[in-house]
């Protein structure tokens, strides 16, 4: 299993949620951290608040909007500038849209498309040379558990980890052998802002999702980074949410379309199809 004393490590959307908890429970380990966000503020604070927790790492802030190319550059200007090379790199930064996809704004569609596709793309092509290089480094890509199967009403969310699971695949593919290893997170519901900014209204609504399912954010960050040690190429956090997603990839797309109907604001378009389930729409 890997050490990560001695590293520099790089995360993405590290204000608040599951970066935040990536940027703490790494701080006890590395040797310089490196945390990005578009919101300075909450950034700054957290870098204060991890060189109080760990006084002997270095700690630097890099406030960076990664949904728009400009965004990207100013990292990665900062990383040549202060001559950094990242070890590990945790492309965390992700947003969601939920609702029906026919009533989404566009714009709000393209942000969701550049930080979960493009940003990851690009932070991993940037960091990926030098760790080839030096034959040692660690990625790890927040995908999520509707990326192996999609759902209703997350159309867009749900397509965007669908490439995060299959640009990371791919990429594994290429790398094995290298000294280099990538894991692919797939968590379920957190207990983060995610929903609230995921909603059109900037409401906390959530969709249907069992209690069993939810996992402490420290429980997914301490799984995550021991996936990523042991050098796994996919894990799901959290014991009842890697059961339920088993099921759930298992499960037929006709029963899912189905149930999906029972849990989810989902009607029929034409109620006098003979073929009512592959028909559907979302109110």
């Amino acid at each position: 299993m890997k050490s990560f004393r001695g590293m520099t490590a790089l995360v993405t959307g590290a204000s608040s949620g599951l970066g935040s908890e990536f940027a703490r429970q790494l701080a006890q380990e590395v040797s310089q951290l490196l945390i990005t966000s578009r919101r300075a503020e909450r950034l700054h604070a957290l870098t204060e608040e991890l060189q109080k927790q760990s006084p002997h790492i270095r700690v630097f802030s890099i406030p960076a909007d990664l949904s728009c190319q400009k965004g990207r550059e100013i990292l990665a200007d900062w990383l040549a500038a202060e001559k950094t090379e990242v070890d590990i790199l945790i492309n965390n930064a992700g947003c969601g849209d939920y609702g029906p996809f026919e009533e989404c704004q566009f714009e709000r569609v393209r942000s969701l498309l550049e930080l979960n596709i493009v940003s990851l793309t690009y932070l991993t092509r940037l960091v990926l040379p030098d760790m080839l290089r030096k034959k040692r480094g660690v990625i790890i890509n927040i995908g999520s558990i509707v990326g192996r199967k999609p759902l209703p009403t997350c159309a867009a969310y749900s397509g965007s980890k669908s490439y995060v699971h299959a640009f990371s695949e791919a990429l594994r593919w290429e790398i094995e052998g290298s000294g280099v290893t990538l894991t692919v997170i797939a968590p379920g519901p957190l207990e983060t802002e995610f929903f609230m900014k995921a909603s059109r209204k900037g409401t906390d609504t959530k969709p249907f999702v069992p209690p069993f399912m939810w996992v402490p954010l420290k429980k997914v960050v301490h799984e995550s980074l021991m996936a990523a040690k042991a050098g796994k190429a996919f894990y799901v956090p959290g014991f009842s949410t890697r059961i339920a997603s088993f099921l759930h990839y298992l499960t037929p797309a006709s029963l899912l379309r189905y149930i999906y109907q029972l849990i989810l604001p989902i009607k029929c378009r034409n109620d006098s199809s003979k073929d009512k389930k592959f028909t559907c729409s979302l109110d």
